[in-house]
């Protein structure tokens, strides 16, 4: 598997808040290493598990987490539009139940639900969450209204889980992340097998 198909490519990553969002620094690191351009948009709450400076090392960017700087009174509105142009391929890792949720209903209150809403390219997720959270019914309900928006699915893994329970729900880790977008954007170029 070539990760040369994501060379020149624009990534935009939108970290939400679980403890998988501590894995977007190595996820970041590969994107770059495979060639990608990388911009982060951070969820307030994902901060606590990742900082924006580490991000923005990684990426070479700054990192968006809100409409405005608010170090800065006369600093300017966050463009989430041009964020949204801006890329070829937004990936929400991890993507919590909560992130979900306000993406299949349109429950705009953050940066990176403005953004994703924005969006015109294809956006994959990665669902990162507790076993019991995974299996909620509305856990299931916006992985369908996701995929039937047209969002790719980078189905989490099975393993330990933060609470110490067993079973599905992990992040994929981001090796598997980048090769799957990889995969998946080989298998649609329109001269594959040709």
């Amino acid at each position: 598997m070539s990760m040369t198909v994501l060379s020149g490519k624009k990534i935009l990553l939108g970290v939400s808040g679980g403890i998988a969002a501590y894995k977007t620094a190595h996820l970041v690191r590969l994107f770059i290493k495979a060639g990608a351009h990388v911009q982060v948009v951070m969820t307030p709450a994902s901060k606590d598990f990742v900082t924006p400076l580490t991000l923005s090392t990684l990426s070479k960017n700054p990192v968006h987490s809100s409409f405005y700087n608010e170090e800065d009174e006369n600093a300017t509105w966050n463009n989430h539009v041009e964020l949204a142009l801006w890329a070829d391929y937004m990936v929400i890792a991890p993507a919590t139940a909560n992130t979900m949720s306000k993406m299949a209903n349109g429950n705009c209150d953050n940066l990176l639900i403005a953004t994703y809403l924005s969006s015109k390219c294809p956006v994959y997720f990665a669902p990162a969450m507790d076993l019991d959270m995974y299996k909620h019914p509305s856990t299931l309900e916006s992985f369908t209204k996701l995929k039937k928006f047209g969002n790719i699915i980078i189905p989490a893994e099975k393993g330990e889980l933060a609470s110490g329970l067993s079973g599905e729900g992990r992040m994929a880790e981001p090796e598997n992340i980048v090769a799957f977008i990889a995969k998946d954007m080989e298998d649609k170029l329109p001269l594959k097998e040709k």
